[in-house]
């Protein structure tokens, strides 16, 4: 086979594992779609408490999974202390529930009071605090469960298991709010959804979970993901703080129903993931286990994907208005909308920028990064919350994201380099800016900013019409190839 038939048919199997990955996630988006038609019908002043519980469960399992996870996917290839994969999953996890079950003992003993009132969780009592770890715990167990099916790539029980997990994280804790505002029984009901999903898969995968592991074994793998995982945790932790500062502070400063809004709101921001959702699923076990050969392609890829995520938060500013008036008891969203997209592009444009970082086995420069971005979100919001409300919260995610991915980018461009040309990248980041300083400040003149975000946009794609084309010869190869399947 000639050269260039081989590249067009590696091509066309990248791109076709890329979408068999992206199903489960894109169809995770229908269950994140009901859970925003649920939060938009939802009153915000009883909206704002369980999305904040959900969102520190988050914060709880990163701290208590020790970073493993991560260790998990960078050393599946490579297996230490002479262990299978399975066994070093079965490591893993039995580390992260011993540290996790002395973590929630301790805090639910003889910190539950203060921790509940510093989370803006004050009002369900210190009783919330114990509810808060069992659930940060079952959530643990299902995201190892779902990296060990991505890396198994048992592609059917990965695209269930996933679907389950986002219901569990995005919706069935929500339904309880149309009856009441008891953030204990909305609690219950996202501990039995998360619980039902470790008992169905837990059991149908106990043979990793409970795979023999000698002492010694255990120790040499101790040894290896231990100083790996805890040097990355924080970045885990704090990254998951972000969100969760802002709903604190807004929750002191402002009240429930403000909480509520800006809640919304950013989940609503998520649809940005769009783009990236189902991509990251193969694409961070891809990068590991061809780093030393495919680096041209995978500099092609992070140049496809800006364009996707900017192109689409493009589309998302123009058509904001549209969204907003559809759940019009949240239009005080419409401002600080586009600041709260801005934030969410940060945080995922991650996914192509700072792979270096984990194969140079230098994590610490993720966790300083991210240390970074905490920190400013903390001073800003404390800042600028009492001053400026929700448009304060939002400028400060926003601009506490934007410094992480600064930092996080620069140290990984310089172990390995996926960004092809500095330039170009900048300058989508500018027309990113501007973007956001449309939406923002004419947010109430539709047809002015439809038009200025448009020109924009055309300017961006103009930038990028290699990756352009690219992409659209891709999707034709992969129309071809369904085509002639049938």
């Amino acid at each position: 086979m000639p050269d260039s038939e081989k590249k067009a048919s590696a091509g066309q199997s990248f791109a076709g594992n890329v979408m068999k990955y992206s199903v489960a996630t894109y169809l995770g988006f229908v269950i994140t779609g009901v859970a925003l038609i649920v939060k938009g019908l939802l009153p915000s002043e009883v909206l704002g408490a369980p999305v904040t519980f959900m969102t520190y469960t988050a914060t709880f399992m990163n701290i208590g999974i020790l970073g493993l996870d991560q260790a998990l996917l960078r050393f599946y290839h490579e297996p230490p202390a002479g262990a299978k994969p399975r066994q070093l999953f079965a490591g893993c996890t039995r580390l992260s529930v011993a540290f996790m079950l002395v973590l929630g003992v301790v805090c639910s003993l003889f910190f539950a009071r203060p921790l509940a009132a510093a989370l803006g969780l004050g009002t369900a009592g210190p009783g919330i605090i114990p509810l808060l770890f069992v659930n940060a715990g079952l959530y643990m167990l299902v995201r190892y469960l779902n990296v060990l099916l991505r890396l198994e790539n048992d592609l059917r029980a990965y695209t269930a298991e996933t679907l389950w997990m986002q219901t569990c994280y995005n919706l069935i804790y929500l339904l309880p709010g149309f009856f009441t505002s008891n953030v204990t029984i909305l609690a219950l009901a996202a501990i039995l959804s998360f619980g039902v999903v470790v008992i169905a898969f837990g059991f149908k995968y106990r043979a990793a979970a409970f795979s023999d592991l000698p002492a010694p074994m255990a120790a040499g793998i101790a040894h290896t993901v231990l100083p790996y995982g805890i040097a990355l945790a924080p970045a885990q932790i704090l990254f998951s703080l972000s969100s969760g500062v802002c709903l604190s502070f807004i929750s002191n400063y402002c009240g429930d129903t403000a909480q509520g809004l800006f809640a919304f709101g950013y989940s609503l921001a998520q649809l940005v993931t769009a783009i990236q959702a189902g991509f990251s699923t193969y694409w961070g076990p891809y990068v590991y286990a061809h780093y030393r050969e495919e680096q041209e392609r995978i500099a092609r890829v992070h140049d496809i994907l800006n364009l996707l995520i900017f192109g689409f938060f493009c589309v998302l500013v123009m058509f904001e208005d549209i969204v907003f008036w559809i759940f019009a008891n949240k239009r005080d969203c419409l401002a600080i909308f586009p600041l709260l997209m801005l934030a969410v592009v940060f945080t995922i444009l991650c996914e192509g920028t700072v792979y270096g970082n984990s194969i140079a086995r230098k994590p610490w420069h993720d966790t300083i990064g991210i240390a970074i971005g905490a920190a400013s979100n903390f001073v800003l919001c404390s800042v600028l919350v009492p001053s400026m409300g929700l448009t304060g919260a939002a400028l400060s995610l926003a601009a506490s994201n934007g410094l992480a991915f600064l930092y996080r980018t620069v140290t990984g461009q310089m172990y390995y380099r996926t960004i092809p040309s500095f330039a170009k990248t900048v300058s989508g980041f500018l027309l990113a800016f501007a973007v956001t300083v449309a939406g923002t400040l004419l947010w109430q003149h539709f047809v002015l900013k439809f038009l200025l975000v448009g020109t924009i946009l055309f300017i961006y794609c103009t930038l990028y019409r290699t990756q352009l084309i690219k992409l659209w010869q891709m999707g034709l190869g992969i129309l071809r190839s369904i085509l002639s399947k049938k």
